[in-house]
């Protein structure tokens, strides 16, 4: 942290989701006592990949590490904020032993789990952290570090957010472990996947789609040239619309306009958050078999 003021002017800003806000007020004052202006972004804090640049001339983002497919053009510094905790994964050990296995986790836990790893590979469990950036680190949006040809996949993370997202990524049961109650249980992603695959299934029936990119680390305008060449090989007509956070009622209000929506800003939104919608709002993984008319080519997220 001192080295990154070092040379600083001007005002820096502090970033963090609600669960880290004590951690963020601690930041500020250790920033205001360097003699420097400090102001806490009151706006919602998703990820690495939406770094609000505009509000300051430096940015102290709290609870995640750098987005691997973004970097921020103002100075920026991540720190990922660990949990104080332990990872403990003995009430697992005897699932995994025998088997290979690879492991990804969030931000908050990555420490810990990399330390408990190790113990594991001493105890003879063949287990492998995730090939991320860095090593073990999943996101709710980004998965390839989940190699396939594995026994098992275990996702250490509280909810089933992280685990959900693996599994249809995978298309394969993953073990999800939550290391604050130390349970785990197995999710398997088919119940899920046959809504999608119906959300698809309707998509194919329209004619114009709309593209909702968004800002930063999420406009994606590479991957939106493609979905748009995709949309018109397909026989879909495409309407780009920008936004940089999306809401429900601006979705739905898109949705009167045209057949379905693809979201590239955050393809996770479609799935947790507008799946409920009369129109399919999709994935952009999921919007490739719309265009090519072919459910096997179904992927998530992108």
């Amino acid at each position: 942290m001192e080295s990154f003021l070092r040379g600083l002017k001007g005002r820096v800003v502090v970033e963090s989701p609600p669960g880290l806000w004590r951690e963020a007020k601690a930041v500020c004052s250790f920033i205001e006592e360097r003699g420097l202006e400090c102001v806490r972004s009151a706006m919602p804090s998703f990820g690495a990949c939406l770094v609000f640049q505009d509000l300051g001339d430096a940015i102290v983002h709290l609870g995640h590490y750098p987005y691997p497919w973004w970097k921020p053009s103002k100075k920026t510094l991540f720190l990922p904020c660990p949990w104080k905790g332990e990872v403990r994964l003995h009430k697992i050990k005897s699932e995994l032993e025998g088997k290979r296995t690879l492991v990804g986790t969030t931000a908050q836990h990555l420490e810990s789990v990399k330390k408990v790893i190790d113990e594991m590979k001493a105890e003879g469990v063949n287990v492998e952290l995730s090939f991320s950036t860095p090593r073990g680190l999943v996101l709710g949006c980004d998965y390839t570090g989940l190699r396939r040809g594995y026994d098992e996949y275990l996702i250490i993370a509280g909810g089933k957010f992280h685990s959900l997202g693996a599994s249809l990524y995978l298309k394969r049961d993953v073990i999800a472990f939550d290391p604050y109650s130390e349970r785990w249980e197995r999710v398997n992603p088919y119940p899920i996947l046959k809504r999608r695959l119906w959300k698809v299934s309707e998509a194919m029936e329209g004619r114009e789609v709309a593209i909702i990119d968004g800002i930063e680390g999420q406009s994606r305008e590479n991957l939106v040239k493609a979905l748009f060449l995709e949309a018109s090989r397909g026989g879909f007509k495409a309407r780009l619309f920008k936004a940089p956070i999306l809401t429900k009622e601006f979705v739905a209000n898109v949705l009167e306009e045209v057949d379905f929506a693809v979201i590239t800003s955050c393809p996770r939104l479609p799935l947790d958050d507008y799946g409920d919608l009369e129109k399919p709002v999709l994935a952009p993984g999921e919007a490739r078999a719309v265009f090519r008319r072919n459910l096997e080519l179904y992927s998530f997220p992108f």
